[in-house]
């Protein structure tokens, strides 16, 4: 008799705002977040070996680096191609870095990101925060549908964080979040293989 097991990956995000250090109560937003075309097309990529010599080539040297929120909604489907209603994090970008990577345990990586009181928020109005994403370093599909490319000893990393229409790995909406200059926004997300 053969077993056919399905590799699943299980996305899953927490949102919550604190003042201080402590939490805000009612802004826990938790859930299953979808993983779209392009998260999975990075995962592809990333678990083989295009060439396997002397020297090694991998396909892509993509990673996940970027968080980013918006105050709009959509369709939380695997064709997800951006956020629909990016705000600002720092006055400049779309997008800010991942702040920290963990592992909770052997088949789970958390990526979490603190949005500061300064961050979001650059005003006394309140923005409602709605929708979340998580973006590679890289978007293949402005690069022709290729990889990265390698540029000077390092590697092109072409996504720009300060263009509003990048394509996210994972996608969630939510109810709002009020963030103000107040709060600080807590993201994790949790893949688990």
């Amino acid at each position: 008799m053969r077993f056919i097991e399905d590799i699943a990956i299980n996305s899953n995000i927490l949102l919550c705002m604190r003042e201080r250090g402590k939490l805000v109560p009612g802004s826990r937003r938790e859930g299953h977040n979808v993983f779209t075309v392009t998260g999975r097309n990075l995962l592809s990529k990333l678990i083989a070996w295009q060439t396997i010599a002397g020297t090694d080539i991998p396909f892509t040297h993509r990673r996940i680096r970027w968080a980013g929120v918006g105050t709009g909604t959509q369709l939380e489907v695997t064709t997800v191609a951006a956020l629909n209603a990016p705000t600002l994090s720092d006055g400049a970008n779309y997008l800010a870095t991942i702040g920290a990577v963990s592992f909770p345990d052997p088949t789970t990586v958390r990526f979490s990101k603190v949005f500061g009181p300064t961050e979001i928020t650059f005003g006394a109005a309140p923005v409602a925060v709605t929708e979340a994403g998580l973006f590679a370093d890289v978007d293949p599909w402005s690069m022709g549908g290729t990889e990265d490319t390698q540029a000077s000893g390092g590697f092109n990393t072409t996504l720009r964080p300060d263009v509003l229409n990048n394509p996210p790995v994972a996608y969630k909406t939510f109810e709002a979040l009020n963030k103000t200059s107040d709060f600080s926004l807590e993201i994790q997300w949790d893949f688990r293989f």
